[in-house]
């Protein structure tokens, strides 16, 4: 309040019939810092209402400090989404992306605009964690950049034409197995940078497809992802078997072992 000499919010007084006196329905505590201030004036919007009765007021007062619905991750990102142009760009390529109504039905989006922002900023880390960014979604959605948010849309519609709608594989869009792929995606299609110890395949765009085409074809890796989360303890044992289908699938169609990422978090 000091510094912007401004008491945020609208503060809310009330009157009542034949009472000449104001009283304090909503912003006691506001006004309250202002005095703490000691300040000479501060601006603040100001409604003023009147009221039959002290009761009335009194339900005035329960209304107005009732919690209200807390609003989603998603909820704020749908309201920043025509000032936010990667989320625009998003929702353009992928309609597969929503806001709500997630897995629905058959017409329903798959993911959420801000599970998938948080899975791909997970992903850009050597260790993927849900709260690797330290980024809100909304957080994310602001920050990236046109090359990430192009390699991101590229991955979605990979993803989306192996995994597909169906709700059998609804399972292989929860944060755990997408942010895990995301961080494949990341390492063995888009860098391409072999060098020093870098000694792992390098995939194009449809060979990642078909790796990721055989992740909805193993039925006890789909049964074994209900429940699991991007935790410590659910990362190392999912990695492990993303790895050995990625490795079945590629030896099946090159006859060559191939050599995949083996980070120290996944030997936990």
């Amino acid at each position: 309040i000091k510094s912007s000499e401004t008491i945020e919010g609208v503060v809310t007084l009330g009157r009542l019939r034949n009472d000449p006196a104001h009283y304090i329905v909503d912003g006691q505590h506001r006004i309250e810092a202002f005095k703490l201030s000691e300040i000479a004036e501060a601006f603040s919007d100001v409604r003023v209402v009147s009221f039959t009765s002290m009761s009335e007021m009194a339900d005035e007062f329960v209304r107005l400090n009732s919690s209200i619905a807390k609003m989603r991750p998603d909820d704020i990102l749908r309201g920043l989404e025509e000032s936010t142009p990667a989320l625009k760009a998003i929702r353009k390529s992928c309609e597969f992306v929503g806001y709500d109504q997630i897995r629905r039905g058959k017409a329903s989006p798959v993911v959420s605009m801000s599970a998938l922002l948080r899975c791909w900023g997970a992903a850009g880390y050597e260790t993927p964690a849900s709260s690797s960014s330290g980024l809100s979604a909304a957080g994310l959605a602001q920050s990236i950049d046109q090359v990430s948010l192009q390699n991101l849309i590229a991955f979605l519609a990979v993803a989306h034409s192996a995994w597909g709608r169906d709700p059998e594989y609804h399972r292989l869009w929860s944060n755990l197995n997408l942010a895990l792929c995301m961080w494949l995606w990341n390492r063995l299609v888009i860098d391409r940078d072999r060098i020093g110890s870098k000694r792992y395949i390098v995939l194009n765009i449809p060979e990642f497809k078909r790796c990721l085409m055989s992740l909805s074809a193993e039925k006890d890796y789909l049964d074994w992802l209900q429940g699991r989360n991007l935790n410590d303890r659910d990362r190392s044992p999912c990695y492990s078997r993303i790895k050995g289908v990625f490795a079945r699938r590629i030896s099946a169609d090159t006859d060559k072992k191939p050599t995949l990422p083996a980070p120290a978090w996944a030997s936990k």
